[in-house]
C-alpha cells in the first residue's frame, strides 16, 4: 500500500465524504486507473480473495465503475453499473449492463458506511439479480461491513485502514503524529456507529 501513498491516492488534511462525515484523511482511489500496472496488480489480489462464485460484477456509480470493468475484464465476465439516480432519459434505467438472473458481486472503490453498496444491492435484487457479495478495494473500518453483513452481504475487501496506515507508519511514510490521528479517528467512528 506504500505505493498508493507514493502516486497520491492516500492524501491528508479535512476532507468531507459522501456519507456527509469529515475524515483526516482521503482515498482517491479514481488515481489508481491513471497507473495501470499498478491497478491490474490491485484487482488481481483483490479477485483472488474473493472466494464466492460469480458470473457479473457491478460498480456503484461512479467510482465503483472502473473497478467492475477491470473485474469484468480479467474475469472475462460480464460487467454493469448501478446509478445514484435513475436516468430522465432513453430508457430510463438505473442499471447499466445485464444483471438479472446472474450472482452478482456489486463493487465499490472504497467502502465506508456501506450503505451505497447496499443500496446497490437492493435495486439490483430488484431486478433479479442474486447479489452473493460486495467488495471494495479499501475497507474504512466505519460500518460496511456490519452494514452488509446485517442485510445477508460479504464484503470482501484488499485492506483496512489500519492496516494500510500500520505500513505506512513502519516505513516511515507517515508521522506518529498522523498516524495516531487517523487510528483515533477510526476507532471513534466504529465506537460511535456510523451507519
Amino acid at each position: 500500500m506504500k505505493e498508493f501513498y507514493r502516486v497520491g491516492i492516500i492524501k491528508f488534511g479535512k476532507f468531507r465524504l459522501s456519507s456527509g462525515m469529515e475524515s483526516p484523511y482521503y482515498i482517491d482511489l479514481r488515481r489508481l486507473y491513471s497507473f495501470p500496472d499498478l491497478a491490474f496488480k490491485v484487482i488481481n489480489e483483490l479477485v483472488a480473495i474473493i472466494d464466492t462464485p460469480y458470473d457479473a460484477v457491478v460498480g456503484v456509480a461512479t467510482a465503483g465503475i472502473p473497478l467492475a470493468a477491470y473485474i469484468a475484464f480479467t474475469k472475462k465476465i460480464p460487467m454493469g453499473y448501478v446509478r445514484v439516480e435513475r436516468k430522465c432519459h432513453g430508457l430510463k434505467s438505473k442499471v447499466e449492463g445485464i444483471a438479472e438472473g446472474r450472482k452478482v458481486l456489486v463493487v465499490d472503490d472504497v467502502a465506508t458506511t456501506g450503505q451505497s453498496l447496499l443500496l446497490s444491492a437492493k435495486t439490483l435484487k430488484s431486478l433479479g439479480a442474486e447479489v452473493v457479495a460486495a467488495a471494495a478495494i479499501v475497507d474504512r473500518e466505519q460500518g460496511a461491513e456490519g452494514t452488509l453483513a446485517s442485510a445477508g452481504i460479504k464484503l470482501y475487501s484488499l485492506i483496512r485502514v489500519t492496516e494500510m496506515f500500520k505500513v505506512l507508519l513502519e516505513e516511515g511514510l507517515i508521522s506518529k503524529e498522523i498516524y495516531d490521528e487517523v487510528i483515533k479517528y477510526t476507532k471513534k467512528s466504529k465506537y460511535e456507529g456510523f451507519k
